[in-house]
Protein backbone atom coordinates (compact mmCIF):
# COMPACT_ATOMS: atom_id res chain seq x y z
CA UNK A 1 0.00 0.00 0.00
CA UNK A 2 2.97 2.18 -0.19
CA UNK A 3 1.85 3.24 -3.72
CA UNK A 4 -1.23 5.09 -4.52
CA UNK A 5 -3.13 3.00 -6.87
CA UNK A 6 -6.25 5.24 -6.89
CA UNK A 7 -4.14 8.26 -7.61
CA UNK A 8 -4.03 10.02 -10.87
CA UNK A 9 -0.91 9.70 -13.17
CA UNK A 10 0.22 10.92 -16.46
CA UNK A 11 -1.79 9.68 -19.57
CA UNK A 12 -0.33 6.11 -21.00
CA UNK A 13 -1.35 4.52 -23.87
CA UNK A 14 -3.41 1.89 -21.91
CA UNK A 15 -6.62 4.49 -22.49
CA UNK A 16 -6.32 3.86 -26.29
CA UNK A 17 -5.07 0.59 -26.34
CA UNK A 18 -8.56 -0.66 -24.16
CA UNK A 19 -10.76 1.58 -26.24
CA UNK A 20 -10.55 -1.41 -28.74
CA UNK A 21 -11.06 -3.96 -26.52
CA UNK A 22 -14.09 -2.34 -24.43
CA UNK A 23 -15.42 -1.83 -27.77
CA UNK A 24 -16.58 -5.72 -27.46
CA UNK A 25 -17.39 -5.08 -24.42
CA UNK A 26 -21.25 -6.24 -23.47
CA UNK A 27 -22.92 -4.37 -20.85
CA UNK A 28 -23.40 -5.93 -17.07
CA UNK A 29 -26.51 -5.45 -17.40
CA UNK A 30 -27.44 -5.46 -21.01
CA UNK A 31 -30.06 -8.15 -20.61
CA UNK A 32 -31.92 -7.32 -17.45
CA UNK A 33 -34.38 -4.96 -16.54
CA UNK A 34 -32.90 -2.36 -15.33
CA UNK A 35 -32.99 1.28 -14.34
CA UNK A 36 -33.84 4.78 -16.34
CA UNK A 37 -30.16 5.29 -16.61
CA UNK A 38 -28.99 1.89 -18.23
CA UNK A 39 -28.77 3.07 -21.94
CA UNK A 40 -26.71 5.99 -21.38
CA UNK A 41 -24.74 3.87 -19.72
CA UNK A 42 -24.24 1.16 -22.25
CA UNK A 43 -23.50 3.86 -24.96
CA UNK A 44 -20.85 5.27 -23.08
CA UNK A 45 -17.78 4.39 -24.91
CA UNK A 46 -15.24 5.95 -23.69
CA UNK A 47 -14.17 7.11 -19.86
CA UNK A 48 -14.86 10.44 -20.32
CA UNK A 49 -18.67 9.25 -21.28
CA UNK A 50 -18.48 7.50 -18.04
CA UNK A 51 -17.28 10.84 -15.92
CA UNK A 52 -20.37 12.95 -17.49
CA UNK A 53 -22.37 9.95 -16.98
CA UNK A 54 -21.86 9.85 -13.12
CA UNK A 55 -22.04 13.48 -13.06
CA UNK A 56 -25.15 13.90 -13.84
CA UNK A 57 -26.19 10.68 -11.83
CA UNK A 58 -24.49 12.45 -8.30
CA UNK A 59 -26.80 16.10 -9.24
CA UNK A 60 -29.93 14.11 -9.84
CA UNK A 61 -29.54 12.27 -6.56
CA UNK A 62 -28.31 15.34 -4.86
CA UNK A 63 -24.95 13.86 -3.92
CA UNK A 64 -22.86 17.00 -5.35
CA UNK A 65 -21.62 19.53 -2.97
CA UNK A 66 -21.89 22.92 -4.80
CA UNK A 67 -20.58 24.67 -1.80
CA UNK A 68 -17.65 27.29 -2.11
CA UNK A 69 -14.42 25.95 0.14
CA UNK A 70 -14.27 27.91 3.03
CA UNK A 71 -10.68 26.48 3.70
CA UNK A 72 -7.89 24.08 2.37
CA UNK A 73 -6.90 21.37 4.48
CA UNK A 74 -3.27 19.91 4.11
CA UNK A 75 -2.83 16.24 4.83
CA UNK A 76 -0.74 13.08 4.14
CA UNK A 77 -1.71 10.86 1.19
CA UNK A 78 -2.11 8.07 2.75
CA UNK A 79 -4.37 9.31 5.50
CA UNK A 80 -2.38 7.36 8.64
CA UNK A 81 -1.47 10.52 10.18
CA UNK A 82 -3.36 10.83 13.63
CA UNK A 83 -2.96 14.57 14.06
CA UNK A 84 -4.62 15.26 10.31
CA UNK A 85 -7.07 12.55 11.07
CA UNK A 86 -8.07 14.73 14.06
CA UNK A 87 -8.01 17.40 12.22
CA UNK A 88 -10.04 15.99 9.14
CA UNK A 89 -12.67 14.45 11.59
CA UNK A 90 -13.24 17.89 13.07
CA UNK A 91 -13.99 20.36 9.77
CA UNK A 92 -16.38 16.76 8.71
CA UNK A 93 -18.44 17.26 12.25
CA UNK A 94 -18.88 21.09 11.86
CA UNK A 95 -19.90 20.08 8.28
CA UNK A 96 -17.77 22.68 6.84
CA UNK A 97 -16.99 22.59 3.09
CA UNK A 98 -13.18 22.12 2.34
CA UNK A 99 -10.71 21.48 -0.25
CA UNK A 100 -7.60 19.20 0.27
CA UNK A 101 -4.43 18.98 -0.63
CA UNK A 102 -2.06 15.99 -0.20
CA UNK A 103 1.03 16.07 0.77
CA UNK A 104 3.34 13.11 0.08
CA UNK A 105 5.42 12.74 3.87
CA UNK A 106 8.67 11.71 1.73
CA UNK A 107 8.58 14.20 -0.88
CA UNK A 108 7.21 17.58 0.46
CA UNK A 109 7.35 20.30 -2.15
CA UNK A 110 8.92 23.32 -1.74
CA UNK A 111 6.27 25.62 -1.54
CA UNK A 112 4.64 23.98 1.04
CA UNK A 113 7.85 24.18 3.54
CA UNK A 114 7.29 27.99 2.22
CA UNK A 115 4.09 28.07 3.91
CA UNK A 116 4.40 25.90 6.60
CA UNK A 117 7.29 26.78 8.76
CA UNK A 118 7.56 23.61 10.67
CA UNK A 119 7.14 21.37 7.32
CA UNK A 120 4.75 18.99 8.91
CA UNK A 121 0.96 18.06 8.39
CA UNK A 122 -1.66 19.07 9.01
CA UNK A 123 -2.05 22.68 8.09
CA UNK A 124 -4.70 24.81 7.28
CA UNK A 125 -5.89 27.71 5.05
CA UNK A 126 -8.68 29.85 5.85
CA UNK A 127 -10.46 31.22 2.69
CA UNK A 128 -11.11 34.30 4.42
CA UNK A 129 -13.09 37.07 2.69
CA UNK A 130 -11.25 39.46 0.89
CA UNK A 131 -11.82 43.32 2.99
CA UNK A 132 -10.34 46.74 2.48
CA UNK A 133 -8.15 47.31 5.10
CA UNK A 134 -6.95 43.06 4.24
CA UNK A 135 -7.15 42.46 0.62
CA UNK A 136 -5.28 39.10 0.68
CA UNK A 137 -6.64 37.89 3.80
CA UNK A 138 -5.65 34.81 4.45
CA UNK A 139 -4.64 32.63 7.70
CA UNK A 140 -2.56 29.59 7.57
CA UNK A 141 -2.62 27.71 11.18
CA UNK A 142 -0.13 24.09 11.26
CA UNK A 143 -0.31 22.15 14.82
CA UNK A 144 -3.51 20.09 15.18
CA UNK A 145 -4.89 21.53 18.89
CA UNK A 146 -4.69 25.19 17.25
CA UNK A 147 -6.33 24.36 14.14
CA UNK A 148 -8.93 22.58 16.24
CA UNK A 149 -9.09 25.99 18.14
CA UNK A 150 -8.89 27.90 14.87
CA UNK A 151 -12.02 26.40 13.52
CA UNK A 152 -14.21 26.72 16.53
CA UNK A 153 -12.78 30.85 16.40
CA UNK A 154 -13.21 31.22 12.56
CA UNK A 155 -16.61 29.26 12.44
CA UNK A 156 -18.72 30.19 15.71
CA UNK A 157 -22.12 28.96 14.32
CA UNK A 158 -21.06 25.49 13.94
CA UNK A 159 -20.73 22.85 17.24
CA UNK A 160 -17.15 23.85 19.23
CA UNK A 161 -15.26 21.52 19.44
CA UNK A 162 -12.73 22.45 22.40
CA UNK A 163 -14.07 23.23 25.34
CA UNK A 164 -12.60 25.63 27.56
CA UNK A 165 -14.05 23.53 30.78
CA UNK A 166 -11.68 21.51 33.50
CA UNK A 167 -13.64 18.33 32.25
CA UNK A 168 -12.11 18.68 28.92
CA UNK A 169 -8.57 19.60 29.57
CA UNK A 170 -8.53 16.26 31.78
CA UNK A 171 -9.96 13.99 28.86
CA UNK A 172 -7.04 15.55 26.79
CA UNK A 173 -4.31 14.83 29.04
CA UNK A 174 -5.24 11.29 29.59
CA UNK A 175 -5.49 10.74 25.99
CA UNK A 176 -1.35 11.81 25.77
CA UNK A 177 -0.93 9.70 28.55
CA UNK A 178 -3.11 6.61 26.51
CA UNK A 179 -1.01 7.44 23.24
CA UNK A 180 2.63 7.55 24.75
CA UNK A 181 1.54 3.93 26.50
CA UNK A 182 0.01 2.63 23.33
CA UNK A 183 3.30 3.56 21.61
CA UNK A 184 5.27 1.81 23.75
CA UNK A 185 3.45 -1.01 23.92
CA UNK A 186 3.20 -1.23 20.02
CA UNK A 187 7.20 -0.98 19.52
CA UNK A 188 9.37 -3.14 21.64
CA UNK A 189 12.08 -3.31 19.27
CA UNK A 190 15.41 -3.90 21.14
CA UNK A 191 13.68 -4.45 24.51
CA UNK A 192 14.09 -6.94 27.06
CA UNK A 193 10.92 -9.45 28.38
CA UNK A 194 11.24 -7.46 31.48
CA UNK A 195 10.48 -4.06 29.59
CA UNK A 196 7.44 -5.20 27.38
CA UNK A 197 5.74 -6.73 29.88
CA UNK A 198 6.37 -3.16 31.47
CA UNK A 199 5.30 -1.41 28.57
CA UNK A 200 2.56 -3.92 28.55
CA UNK A 201 1.26 -3.30 32.20
CA UNK A 202 1.53 0.98 31.75
CA UNK A 203 -0.59 0.41 28.51
CA UNK A 204 -3.27 -1.77 30.44
CA UNK A 205 -3.70 0.66 33.04
CA UNK A 206 -4.24 3.78 30.69
CA UNK A 207 -6.37 1.72 29.15
CA UNK A 208 -8.35 0.41 31.72
CA UNK A 209 -8.41 4.09 33.12
CA UNK A 210 -10.47 5.14 29.63
CA UNK A 211 -12.97 2.23 29.80
CA UNK A 212 -13.52 3.45 33.97
CA UNK A 213 -14.07 7.17 32.60
CA UNK A 214 -16.21 6.22 29.40
CA UNK A 215 -18.69 4.20 32.05
CA UNK A 216 -18.79 7.20 34.46
CA UNK A 217 -19.91 9.75 32.42
CA UNK A 218 -22.44 7.31 30.53
CA UNK A 219 -20.94 7.46 27.15
CA UNK A 220 -21.19 7.00 24.32
CA UNK A 221 -18.82 9.59 23.56
CA UNK A 222 -15.91 10.63 26.19
CA UNK A 223 -17.17 13.48 27.69
CA UNK A 224 -20.87 12.32 27.65
CA UNK A 225 -23.99 12.41 24.67
CA UNK A 226 -21.91 14.88 22.36
CA UNK A 227 -19.10 14.32 20.08
CA UNK A 228 -16.00 16.50 20.95
CA UNK A 229 -11.80 17.38 20.13
CA UNK A 230 -11.57 14.45 22.62
CA UNK A 231 -12.90 12.35 20.32
CA UNK A 232 -11.41 13.52 17.62
CA UNK A 233 -7.55 13.04 19.14
CA UNK A 234 -9.07 9.15 20.93
CA UNK A 235 -10.21 8.23 16.98
CA UNK A 236 -7.22 7.93 15.07
CA UNK A 237 -5.24 6.14 18.46
CA UNK A 238 -8.39 3.59 18.92
CA UNK A 239 -9.16 2.66 15.51
CA UNK A 240 -5.12 1.25 14.41
CA UNK A 241 -5.06 -0.42 17.64
CA UNK A 242 -8.63 -2.18 17.66
CA UNK A 243 -7.95 -3.73 13.86
CA UNK A 244 -3.92 -4.06 14.44
CA UNK A 245 -3.45 -5.76 17.93
CA UNK A 246 -5.14 -8.46 17.42
CA UNK A 247 -2.82 -9.61 15.06
CA UNK A 248 0.44 -8.13 16.25
CA UNK A 249 -0.04 -8.35 19.81
CA UNK A 250 -2.82 -11.16 19.69
CA UNK A 251 -5.00 -8.80 22.16
CA UNK A 252 -8.34 -7.20 21.70
CA UNK A 253 -8.58 -3.44 23.24
CA UNK A 254 -12.62 -4.39 23.80
CA UNK A 255 -12.70 -7.15 25.49
CA UNK A 256 -14.27 -7.38 29.14
CA UNK A 257 -13.93 -3.10 27.90
CA UNK A 258 -17.94 -2.44 26.96
CA UNK A 259 -17.74 1.21 27.62
CA UNK A 260 -14.51 1.37 24.96
CA UNK A 261 -17.05 -0.68 22.55
CA UNK A 262 -20.08 1.77 23.40
CA UNK A 263 -17.86 4.52 22.06
CA UNK A 264 -16.78 2.24 19.22
CA UNK A 265 -20.57 1.44 18.23
CA UNK A 266 -20.81 5.56 18.32
CA UNK A 267 -18.19 6.35 16.38
CA UNK A 268 -18.81 3.86 13.99
CA UNK A 269 -22.46 5.41 13.29
CA UNK A 270 -21.47 9.12 13.56
CA UNK A 271 -21.12 9.75 9.75
CA UNK A 272 -18.58 13.17 9.91
CA UNK A 273 -15.93 10.25 10.70
CA UNK A 274 -17.55 6.58 9.90
CA UNK A 275 -18.30 7.68 5.90
CA UNK A 276 -14.88 9.29 4.85
CA UNK A 277 -12.23 9.71 7.87
CA UNK A 278 -12.78 6.33 9.28
CA UNK A 279 -10.13 3.03 7.93
CA UNK A 280 -10.99 0.05 7.98
CA UNK A 281 -10.27 -3.50 9.24
CA UNK A 282 -9.02 -5.41 6.35
CA UNK A 283 -6.76 -1.98 5.55
CA UNK A 284 -5.38 -1.80 8.87
CA UNK A 285 -4.63 -5.62 8.69
CA UNK A 286 -2.95 -5.64 5.21
CA UNK A 287 -0.78 -2.72 6.70
CA UNK A 288 0.28 -4.45 9.52
CA UNK A 289 1.70 -7.16 7.34
CA UNK A 290 2.83 -4.63 5.43
CA UNK A 291 4.97 -3.11 7.92
CA UNK A 292 6.21 -5.88 9.40
CA UNK A 293 8.06 -6.67 6.12
CA UNK A 294 9.19 -3.50 5.77
CA UNK A 295 10.34 -3.20 9.19
CA UNK A 296 10.61 -5.49 10.99
CA UNK A 297 13.67 -8.33 11.47
CA UNK A 298 12.88 -11.29 8.96
CA UNK A 299 14.44 -14.26 11.33
CA UNK A 300 12.68 -13.03 14.25
CA UNK A 301 9.82 -15.77 14.81
CA UNK A 302 7.78 -12.82 16.39
CA UNK A 303 7.76 -10.70 13.24
CA UNK A 304 6.85 -14.24 11.09
CA UNK A 305 3.81 -14.79 13.61
CA UNK A 306 3.01 -11.14 12.76
CA UNK A 307 3.00 -11.68 9.13
CA UNK A 308 1.39 -14.98 9.00
CA UNK A 309 -1.81 -13.87 11.47
CA UNK A 310 -2.11 -10.81 9.45
CA UNK A 311 -2.03 -13.04 6.20
CA UNK A 312 -4.19 -15.00 7.44
CA UNK A 313 -7.05 -12.18 8.88
CA UNK A 314 -6.71 -10.62 5.49
CA UNK A 315 -7.71 -13.48 3.56
CA UNK A 316 -10.28 -14.19 6.09
CA UNK A 317 -11.72 -10.54 5.61
CA UNK A 318 -11.66 -10.84 2.13
CA UNK A 319 -13.28 -14.25 1.89
CA UNK A 320 -16.08 -13.42 3.95
CA UNK A 321 -16.84 -10.62 0.88
CA UNK A 322 -17.04 -13.13 -1.60
CA UNK A 323 -19.99 -15.80 -2.04
CA UNK A 324 -18.10 -18.79 -3.01
CA UNK A 325 -16.59 -18.69 0.77
CA UNK A 326 -19.61 -17.22 2.35
CA UNK A 327 -23.45 -18.05 1.37
CA UNK A 328 -24.68 -14.98 -0.68
CA UNK A 329 -27.71 -14.89 2.04
CA UNK A 330 -24.50 -14.13 5.01
CA UNK A 331 -23.13 -10.89 2.67
CA UNK A 332 -24.16 -8.31 3.91
CA UNK A 333 -25.66 -6.51 0.54
CA UNK A 334 -26.47 -3.53 2.40
CA UNK A 335 -25.37 -0.42 -0.19
CA UNK A 336 -26.05 3.39 -0.48
CA UNK A 337 -26.16 4.58 -3.71
CA UNK A 338 -23.93 7.86 -3.14
CA UNK A 339 -21.31 5.06 -2.19
CA UNK A 340 -21.40 3.50 -5.14
CA UNK A 341 -21.17 6.60 -6.69
CA UNK A 342 -18.07 7.33 -5.05
CA UNK A 343 -16.73 4.10 -5.56
CA UNK A 344 -17.32 5.01 -9.24
CA UNK A 345 -16.02 8.06 -9.48
CA UNK A 346 -12.72 6.98 -8.07
CA UNK A 347 -12.48 4.15 -10.38
CA UNK A 348 -12.87 6.46 -13.40
CA UNK A 349 -10.91 9.48 -12.20
CA UNK A 350 -8.01 7.26 -11.08
CA UNK A 351 -8.11 4.08 -13.86
CA UNK A 352 -4.98 4.95 -15.48
CA UNK A 353 -2.99 4.38 -12.56
CA UNK A 354 -4.90 1.62 -10.37
CA UNK A 355 -4.94 -0.48 -14.09
CA UNK A 356 -0.93 -0.33 -14.32
CA UNK A 357 -1.05 -0.92 -10.12
CA UNK A 358 -2.75 -4.15 -10.37
CA UNK A 359 -0.45 -5.86 -13.55
CA UNK A 360 2.82 -4.34 -12.14
CA UNK A 361 5.72 -6.91 -12.66
CA UNK A 362 7.73 -5.16 -10.13
CA UNK A 363 6.09 -3.86 -7.23
CA UNK A 364 7.39 -1.79 -4.36
CA UNK A 365 4.77 -2.98 -1.53
CA UNK A 366 2.70 -5.87 -1.04
CA UNK A 367 4.44 -8.26 -3.41
CA UNK A 368 3.12 -11.45 -1.81
CA UNK A 369 -0.50 -10.15 -3.77
CA UNK A 370 -0.74 -11.66 -6.91
CA UNK A 371 -0.88 -9.46 -10.38
CA UNK A 372 -2.81 -9.27 -12.93
CA UNK A 373 -0.60 -9.99 -16.23
CA UNK A 374 -2.47 -7.19 -18.51
CA UNK A 375 -3.03 -3.71 -17.96
CA UNK A 376 -5.20 -3.45 -20.98
CA UNK A 377 -7.62 -5.93 -19.45
CA UNK A 378 -7.69 -4.40 -15.89
CA UNK A 379 -8.87 -1.19 -17.41
CA UNK A 380 -11.58 -2.93 -19.55
CA UNK A 381 -13.00 -4.45 -16.18
CA UNK A 382 -12.41 -1.34 -14.92
CA UNK A 383 -15.04 0.86 -16.99
CA UNK A 384 -17.22 -2.64 -16.78
CA UNK A 385 -17.17 -1.94 -12.86
CA UNK A 386 -17.89 1.74 -13.22
CA UNK A 387 -20.92 1.18 -14.94
CA UNK A 388 -22.51 -1.63 -13.24
CA UNK A 389 -21.86 0.46 -10.16
CA UNK A 390 -23.25 3.82 -11.76
CA UNK A 391 -26.22 1.81 -13.27
CA UNK A 392 -27.37 -0.28 -10.50
CA UNK A 393 -26.60 2.52 -7.35
CA UNK A 394 -27.76 0.94 -3.95
CA UNK A 395 -28.78 -2.07 -5.46
CA UNK A 396 -24.92 -3.23 -6.87
CA UNK A 397 -24.17 -5.52 -4.52
CA UNK A 398 -27.48 -7.68 -4.60
CA UNK A 399 -26.89 -7.66 -8.33
CA UNK A 400 -23.60 -9.12 -8.28
CA UNK A 401 -24.71 -12.20 -6.68
CA UNK A 402 -28.11 -12.64 -9.13
CA UNK A 403 -28.46 -14.69 -12.20
CA UNK A 404 -28.66 -11.24 -14.02
CA UNK A 405 -25.12 -10.73 -14.02
CA UNK A 406 -23.49 -10.25 -17.73
CA UNK A 407 -19.79 -10.36 -17.76
CA UNK A 408 -18.06 -8.65 -20.33
CA UNK A 409 -17.52 -10.55 -23.75
CA UNK A 410 -13.61 -11.02 -23.97
CA UNK A 411 -11.82 -13.93 -25.08
CA UNK A 412 -11.89 -17.01 -22.68
CA UNK A 413 -7.99 -16.87 -22.73
CA UNK A 414 -8.38 -12.98 -21.29
CA UNK A 415 -10.67 -14.14 -18.35
CA UNK A 416 -8.16 -15.34 -15.79
CA UNK A 417 -6.08 -12.12 -15.99
CA UNK A 418 -9.67 -9.83 -15.73
CA UNK A 419 -10.74 -11.77 -12.90
CA UNK A 420 -7.09 -11.68 -11.14
CA UNK A 421 -7.32 -7.90 -11.49
CA UNK A 422 -10.33 -7.54 -10.13
CA UNK A 423 -8.83 -9.67 -6.98
CA UNK A 424 -5.89 -7.85 -6.91
CA UNK A 425 -7.19 -4.42 -6.87
CA UNK A 426 -9.84 -5.32 -4.19
CA UNK A 427 -6.73 -6.68 -2.51
CA UNK A 428 -4.62 -3.37 -2.77
CA UNK A 429 -7.26 -0.89 -2.30
CA UNK A 430 -6.58 1.26 1.15
CA UNK A 431 -9.25 2.60 3.26
CA UNK A 432 -8.99 6.35 3.92
CA UNK A 433 -6.39 6.68 0.87
CA UNK A 434 -8.46 5.63 -1.45
CA UNK A 435 -11.99 6.78 -0.59
CA UNK A 436 -14.03 6.17 2.48
CA UNK A 437 -14.94 2.89 4.29
CA UNK A 438 -18.53 1.97 2.94
CA UNK A 439 -17.73 2.62 -0.77
CA UNK A 440 -14.54 0.70 -0.48
CA UNK A 441 -16.86 -2.50 0.91
CA UNK A 442 -19.16 -1.77 -2.38
CA UNK A 443 -16.17 -1.62 -4.38
CA UNK A 444 -14.38 -4.86 -2.81
CA UNK A 445 -17.92 -7.15 -3.18
CA UNK A 446 -18.45 -6.04 -6.53
CA UNK A 447 -14.99 -7.07 -7.67
CA UNK A 448 -14.57 -10.16 -5.78
CA UNK A 449 -18.09 -11.37 -7.37
CA UNK A 450 -17.26 -10.68 -10.67
CA UNK A 451 -13.97 -12.10 -10.21
CA UNK A 452 -15.73 -15.58 -9.14
CA UNK A 453 -17.91 -15.24 -12.00
CA UNK A 454 -14.86 -14.96 -14.44
CA UNK A 455 -13.42 -18.05 -12.78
Amino acid sequence: MNKLPFSKRTPSASASASASVSANIVSPLASASTSSNTEAIIASSSWEDLEGTLSTLQAEHGYSDDREPVLTLYRDTNGWCPFCERVWIVIRAKNLPYRERLISLFAKPEWYKEIVPTTQVPAVLFHDPASADEPNARKIVWESKDIMKALDDQFPSTPRMVLDTPEYQAATEKIGKLATAGFGFSNTKNTTLVEQEERKVLFLEALDELEDDLVARGGPFRLGKDFSGVDAEMAPLLEKWRWQFPVSKEFDITEGRPGIQKWFDAMDGFAPYSERVMGDQYSWVATASMFARFFGDAADPKVLATIERSDAEAKRLMENLSSSSSSPSNIDDKCEAKFAFEAAAKVISNHEAIASDCSNKDPKSQVHISRSGSEVIADVLLSYIASLLMNEGDKAIKFVQSEHLQLPAIEDGDKADMAQAARTVASRLCVPRDMSAPAAKVLRTVLLAVAEKLD
